[in-house]
């Protein structure tokens, strides 16, 4: 089976602080050329900037990026696959959140990563706010979600626990998208195969994608075997989440052999011993927040 891809939605955005733990090997940040030296000069300069701690922010400015490459096809260039060497987390340039990055990174740790002993794969966590409320902004874009509940847990959580507001992805696209769609087919079809993984379903249309992603490694294959996906949270995601439920999806994308016992490793091997397995079930392998 394959591992599924969660959501969390939670309610405001106003600062995302994330203390590096261990197993952080590193921050990169991903620009075009033309912005780099400014970049640079803001990080070495700026007393905001230099009194960040540790690590060390690196700049990366692969010579074919530009404003229009698409965030699937950033991932797939060779200068941010030669730095990426296990699980990572893709943040956006412009994010201001309440939400601790460590209350995310525990949750997907606990939830999705598949390091505490599992032996399925590790699955995927991203964020999803939403736009309507006190502090909505008026005109703000939304994306189309459908998401599925998740299995009850074994243990109660914690009352501080992020579990009460995970939720399982089963479809993830643009509202423009979901224009097209309804534009033309006169209505929004929903296959049999969906309905029959998940007899109830949410279908939300007032939530916002925060852009933010924990990835497990072998993503990277995921990406690399679908050359045609050109942004994360339509075509990796919106994929990825397609393939727990509908039929024929998990050969066609090359998930059975990308999640077979031998796919793509990160360097350490003791953080990803979980990727040693041969049954996979994608649909455990994704959550939302």
């Amino acid at each position: 089976m394959i591992p599924s891809f969660s959501f969390e939605v939670f309610l405001s955005f106003l600062y995302f602080k994330i203390a590096y733990p261990n197993g952080f090997s590193g921050i990169t940040l991903i620009t075009p050329p033309q912005s780099c030296k400014a970049i640079e000069d803001a990080l070495s300069r700026n007393p905001h900037l230099t009194s960040l701690p540790l690590p060390k922010v690196d700049v990366l400015a692969p010579d074919s990026l530009s404003q229009n490459t698409g965030t699937a096809e950033i991932l797939r260039l060779p200068e941010v696959q030669a730095v990426i060497n296990g699980h990572f987390i893709v943040l956006p340039c412009d994010l201001i959140s309440e939400l601790a990055g460590e209350s995310l990174l525990s949750t997907w740790m606990v939830y999705a990563a598949g390091i505490i002993g599992s032996s399925a794969a590790p699955g995927g966590l991203g964020v999803w706010f939403p736009t309507k409320g006190e502090n909505a902004v008026k005109g703000e874009e939304t994306d189309f979600l459908m998401t599925a509940s998740l299995p009850d847990a074994t243990v109660n959580p914690s009352p501080d626990s992020l579990r009460p507001h995970l939720s399982q992805v089963v479809y993830s696209t643009s509202t423009d998208t979901l224009n097209d769609i309804t534009e033309t087919k006169k209505s929004f079809p929903v296959r049999h195969g969906l309905l029959r993984k998940h007899g109830r379903i949410r279908m939300l249309t007032t939530t916002r994608d925060a852009h933010i992603y924990f990835f497990p490694y072998w993503v990277l294959d995921f990406i690399n075997d679908n050359p045609k996906f050109d942004t994360i949270g339509e075509d990796i995601v919106g994929w990825w989440a397609k393939a727990t439920w509908q039929d024929g999806l998990v050969p066609k994308l090359g998930l059975d052999r990308i999640l077979s016992p031998t796919p793509t490793q990160p360097s350490n091997d003791a953080d990803n011993n979980s990727n040693n397995h041969k049954d996979f079930d994608l649909s455990s392998l994704s959550t939302t927040h």
